[in-house]
């Protein structure tokens, strides 16, 4: 398989480096000596909640942790979604705050409105609406700006204005017209009409209310053109910093007296367990096969099918809503290709070979299906059923066939609801194929062009979707984290 968004994922260099980090037991050795982690006598104890006192730590280091923390989860966030981008906070409609926000803006205008209108017309609040405007103009330039930095501090010099509100020679429109103009030099072309729309505006309050819209929206063009033009370098260094700023929040959870790793020991520990379950039957040479690598691969994908009553490890908070997004795409699409596999199968030879129907129950079905709590997922099931009925029956009098009798229309709606059940046949062999090319996908060698299985052919795109996305996280992750992971693990498998 040579899909373009999981070769770019696989190709990145950090996911082999640090797999050769956990395998390194000397290198791991080495690294220990800077790695707050205990060593204590026992996997219990190794797992347990520290006992000692919580002592006291200060507001200044609280605060310096959050600070870093937040900086942290801004530089992973740029450097994981290529579609990160600032966006404007607009108050809830409705909402204490969005009222309080409307009332005071409106009585802001609507001051400047009666200052205006005033005889004499008092300029004062003008004067200090162009000082602001121009600040804004200002913080838009780039460096190479120079000269149009100049004229803008030559025309919109405040003592000049005021001086000239001051002699009645001063005219509001002159001055919202260079305004204008300057900014349709510096804006976007996407803001175009929003510069046509200014334009027509002629009451002076309406015109600045639209020109510092508009310049709140620049600045936030401005802002996540920075963001795109410097990703590749936060890209570079945030495995580094991300680490760094990590290590700070486990030393501030130290001081006071708490293990800023429980839930991510009790994570690798759970599925260190489940392979060693699964390896007694096999014997010795399955159990040998234990690797750090293979402990944190199989923890990986434990994410897949996570279960919310467990707490989230500490080093994955930052992509929880991600994975468990990861999580239902996967089951929807499990559930999916086993409606499809059912239908086939129980309609049986009319339909055979009739790829088009594939397509349209797939797309029917994952809109269906798209945003249902599993608590609304049996109900959810019987609509589908009728839906995969009513399209299958379209398509059989398309081809000439006769309708379905009723009782073959319910015996198929009742597999598809039986099939929600994870236990059932066609559910787990689903499952188990898709769970399966995720993981060849994510962690066996990159070279090899992946076969998409059996049964998954119709979910294939939305399939390879979902390893591209999941490898890119975990290659990150990896990345960052490797460093405790490798001892977490080295240490649990030393007291196996």
């Amino acid at each position: 398989m040579s899909e373009k968004e999981l070769e770019e994922v696989q190709n990145q260099p950090d996911d082999n480096q640090n797999e050769s980090e956990l395998e390194d037991s000397s290198d791991t050795k080495k690294r220990r000596t800077t790695t707050p982690i205990p060593t204590p006598s026992s996997n219990a104890d190794f797992l347990a909640v520290p006992a000692s006192p919580p002592k006291f730590i200060s507001f200044q280091d609280l605060m310096t942790a959050t600070k870093g923390v937040r900086n942290m989860t801004l530089a992973h966030e740029i450097a994981v979604d290529n579609d990160f981008k600032l966006e404007k906070y607009e108050p809830q409609a409705q909402s204490v705050e969005k009222r309080v926000h409307d009332i005071m803006h409106q009585a802001f205008w609507d001051l400047l409105q009666e200052q205006l209108n005033a005889d004499p017309p008092d300029y004062t609040p003008a004067l200090n609406l162009l000082g602001e405007v121009k600040e804004k103009l200002l913080s838009l330039l780039l460096p190479q700006h120079v000269r149009l930095r100049a004229q803008i501090e030559e025309v919109l010099d405040m003592e000049l204005i005021k001086q000239k509100m001051e002699k009645d020679a001063f005219d509001i429109h002159y001055y919202s017209g260079y305004v204008i103009d300057t900014m349709a030099k510096l804006c976007a072309p996407i803001r175009d009409e929003n510069i046509q729309k200014l334009r027509t505006v002629t009451e002076v309050v309406p015109l600045f209310k639209e020109i510092f819209q508009l310049l709140e929206m620049m600045g936030m063009d401005m802002a996540n053109y920075t963001i795109q033009q410097m990703r590749p370098y936060i890209q570079q260094q945030s495995v580094e910093y991300e680490r760094k700023k990590f290590q700070d929040l486990l030393e501030v959870q130290k001081q006071n007296g708490r293990d800023g790793l429980q839930f991510t020991k009790l994570w690798l520990s759970r599925n260190l367990k489940k392979l060693q379950e699964s390896s007694s039957s096999l014997g010795a040479a399955a159990a040998s096969s234990i690797t750090p690598v293979t402990v944190l691969n199989e923890a990986y994908m434990e994410l897949l099918n996570w279960d919310d009553k467990e707490t989230f490890p500490e080093t994955l908070l930052m992509d929880q809503n991600r994975f468990l997004e990861l999580r239902d795409k996967t089951k929807r699409l499990t559930l999916i290709s086993a409606v499809l596999l059912l239908t086939y199968h129980t309609v049986g030879t009319p339909i055979v070979g009739v790829q088009a129907l594939k397509q349209t129950l797939q797309s029917r079905i994952n809109v269906l299906l798209d945003g249902v709590q599993p608590t609304e997922l049996k109900e959810k099931m019987a609509h589908v059923a009728e839906e995969v009925n009513k399209v299958v029956g379209e398509t059989l009098r398309e081809l000439g066939f006769q309708d379905r009798e009723k009782s073959k229309e319910d015996n198929l709606k009742g597999q598809i609801v039986q099939v929600l059940d994870e236990s059932h046949t066609v559910h787990q062999v689903i499952r188990s194929r898709v769970h399966q090319f995720i993981y060849q996908t994510s962690f066996s060698s990159h070279s090899e062009p992946k076969k998409i299985p059996q049964g998954l052919s119709t979910v294939q795109k939305d399939l390879v979707q979902v390893c591209g996305q999941f490898l890119r996280l975990i290659a990150h992750n990896r990345s960052v984290f490797s460093i405790w992971y490798s001892s977490i693990i080295e240490h649990l498998l030393e007291y196996k």
